[in-house]
């Protein structure tokens, strides 16, 4: 589903990934840890193609790198669903609107399907009581829930967790794991990143340690030399 092959990024001097290779199948649990400038955010901003790789090849699905059209890039971002560390909530909409616009935007649904999706995935994470709440009005918790109810409603191939509990205490930590548990079991790949040791190991994926750039340990589980075909075409 996911495949790095010899991937480097450099932002300007500072080299923030350097030669990584790794597969994730389709469905599977992978977490990277490793500390803050490891190169966490550089990864998966790779996986949704927000920038390419300065050499080798990203493969998300059918989508590869350096062969993928604006208009491409939003057909692969509609299989991808992110949960942020810090919520990235609008302030002056509701829970539901949140939500909401997440399934508006792929543009995929009419109005009519809208409600029930957006309260099926609130009830997922518990919060179908605070739909008409506001941000300001919410935990912290409740915050990454309805982020994680935004990242889950278009039932995505993959969510992508970037440091997800960093913000949060234990409960609710703990929580939030429960849940991304439970996107796993119901069958979306899970990619967490993270600097927290117990929380990679919680989550009960495979773990990969990566440091300044590099896999320093891990199972990076390459397939054999057989790729899946690329989308041609590139505006």
């Amino acid at each position: 589903m996911i495949t790095f092959e010899q991937v480097t990024k450099r932002h300007g001097e500072r080299l923030a990934l350097d030669s990584v290779s790794w597969h994730m199948d389709e469905g599977e649990c992978v977490v990277f840890l490793g500390r803050s400038g490891a190169g966490k955010t550089s990864l998966l901003r790779l996986i949704t193609h927000e920038t390419r790789p300065t050499s080798g090849t990203v493969t998300v699905g059918t989508f590869r790198s350096g062969r993928v059209s604006r208009s491409q890039r939003a057909l692969l971002r509609r299989t991808i669903g992110i949960i942020y560390e810090d919520f990235r909530l609008l302030s002056d909409r509701t829970v539901f609107e949140n939500v909401a616009l997440a399934v508006r935007i792929i543009g995929l649904f009419s109005n009519e399907d809208v409600a029930p999706r957006v309260l099926s995935a609130l009830e997922e994470v518990g919060l179908e009581g605070k739909r008409d709440a506001f941000p300001g009005e919410l935990s912290g918790g409740e915050k990454q829930r309805a982020a994680i109810a935004r990242a889950i409603v278009n039932r995505p191939a993959v969510v992508l967790a970037d440091e997800p509990t960093g913000a949060l205490e234990k409960q609710s930590a703990d929580e939030v794991l429960a849940l991304l548990q439970r996107i796993h079991r119901e069958g979306s790949a899970v990619l967490l990143v993270t600097t927290n040791p117990e929380v990679a190991h919680a989550l009960g994926g495979r773990v990969i340690l990566i440091e300044d750039g590099k896999i320093t340990s891990g199972d990076t589980h390459m397939p054999r030399p057989t790729r899946i075909a690329a989308v041609a075409g590139e505006d």
